[in-house]
């Protein structure tokens, strides 16, 4: 009996276009310009981006330069996260953005609230953005239902079982009495090899990612975390 769902972002509530054609793009964009302002957070994301390139000295249109290669080539790099949330956070508040969710996943969210189970996210993307992301859904803000929320920097890679490991710890919960949904097979195997419970979550319109091993769904219609996914809706 799961008393926790944690849920993956892109590809699994959100569209994976809503992230990598309209946060990725309106971040990078900006890059040049937010490198130069003088809020504590940005000139800790400046020293922490030198310290990587081996440069303390490193100008600030190499520090841009080297946010946006990381973007490019969509490193999980922690510089790059922090700068991006930073950014998200600001055109978010300003209108600019609109996080995207499935349909399904409002009634998901408040059924497994009102089943008393607890929701957490599990993302790359910074906390700071995944809870921007969640407060600013085209259904209106959904924060309130998020428990909790992990990134690589406070959980770990989402492709290693210790990571898993460290949110159940954190949850104060047995692995057995979690249930992560994802649209990334190695994630789903470091949390299957966790002890966690997995569910598959294979979009038509994310290409209907092959995930092999797991039982998993089309969307999160009907899916009571204490009871897993509806039978006619496993694959495996």
């Amino acid at each position: 009996m799961n008393r926790a769902v944690v849920l993956d972002i892109e590809g699994t509530v959100s569209p994976i276009s809503a992230v990598q054609q309209q946060l990725f793009p309106y971040a990078r964009a900006q890059f040049a310009t937010w490198v130069r302002r003088t809020e504590p957070e940005v000139m800790v994301v400046v020293g922490q981006v030198r310290a990587a390139l081996g440069d303390p000295t490193a100008d600030l249109d190499t520090v841009a330069a080297q946010l946006a290669a990381w973007s490019d080539a969509d490193v999980k790099a922690g510089p790059l996260k922090t700068m991006q949330g930073l950014i998200w956070r600001h055109g978010f508040h300003t209108g600019q953005l609109q996080a995207v969710l499935y349909p399904d996943v409002p009634p998901a969210l408040d059924r497994w609230v009102a089943e008393g189970t607890g929701v957490y996210v599990y993302s790359s993307g910074s906390e700071l953005a995944q809870r921007l992301w969640f407060a600013h859904t085209q259904f209106g803000d959904f924060s309130d239902r998020i428990r909790g929320h992990f990134d690589t920097r406070s959980a770990g890679p989402k492709g290693e079982a210790h990571s898993y490991h460290t949110i159940a710890a954190s949850i104060d919960l047995p692995p057995q009495n979690i249930l992560f949904l994802s649209d990334a097979l190695a994630e789903l195997n470091a949390a299957r090899e966790a002890g966690w419970q997995t569910l598959g979550v294979s979009r038509p319109e994310d290409g209907a990612p092959d995930l092999t091993g797991h039982p998993s769904v089309t969307t999160l219609n009907n899916i009571a975390a204490r009871a897993g996914p509806p039978a006619a809706d496993r694959r495996s």
